[in-house]
């Protein structure tokens, strides 16, 4: 049996309690003796801003992700690869409106050399390479975004298993506890019901027995006056 599973610890009282506490004997010695009152003022004061500043600090280191996780590195890796899938979608984007410009501007300009439009052709040629370029590496980094997805989704699935885990532990460790909590709940039900039958049937016994004593006494009363007639 499992003592300390419903073992809570004693209930200590917040922190405010006992510096007001110290501030009232502070100001009660303060009638006896100011320099020491004063004294014991500012080390209150020092002592509460160094309190809610370790606080604070052990908050932030708290709130502080582990870079040694592997749940954080796959989630900055997947951030990582949908920021620079968008960044390349962008500049593919802003190539195909230069390669739309550009042959607008060529079937606009009639009085064009032929050097001119060779050279514009070929710059759109460029261009759409760097285009195809930029595409595929978009695509590269949404499949490696896809696949991170992926892995942080089963590694969420793990961190699940182990945290109902824990779950099941802490219930499998209360289980014999409650099973002598049922047994004692048991035992002072059958107890009570046994006593309450009790009672019903003393209370009923003495019911009728009042009722026939009763009965006799009216008979007794009855006979004598059927005597006196």
């Amino acid at each position: 049996m499992s003592a300390s599973a419903n073992t809570t610890g004693p209930n200590h009282p917040p922190p405010l309690i006992y510096i007001c506490l110290y501030f009232l004997a502070a100001s009660l010695l303060l009638r006896f003796s100011l320099g020491l009152g004063v004294m014991l003022f500012l080390i209150g004061v020092v002592g509460i801003i160094a309190y809610f500043s370790l606080a604070w600090f052990r908050q932030r280191r708290a709130e502080r992700p582990d870079v040694t996780d592997i749940g954080y590195r796959i989630k900055k890796r997947y951030e990582d690869c949908k920021t620079k899938e968008e960044h390349f979608r962008t500049e593919a984007e802003n190539i195909r409106q230069s390669i739309a410009t550009l042959r607008d501007d060529v079937d606009r300009s009639a009085t064009a050399g032929t050097q001119e439009v060779e050279r514009a052709q070929k710059l759109i040629t460029e261009l759409e390479a760097e285009f195809n370029l930029r595409h595929a590496k978009a695509s590269f980094f949404a499949d490696c975004a896809t696949k991170l997805k992926a892995l942080q989704d089963r590694h969420q699935l793990q961190e699940s298993i182990a945290a109902r885990k824990r779950e099941l532990e802490t219930l499998r460790s209360t289980n014999f506890d409650d099973e002598a909590t049922l047994e004692e709940t048991r035992y002072h039900l059958e107890k009570d019901t046994i006593e309450l039958d009790t009672i019903a049937e003393l209370s009923r016994e003495a019911f009728v027995s009042f009722k026939a004593e009763q009965a006799e006494e009216l008979r007794i009363r009855l006979e004598k006056l059927r005597a006196e007639l």
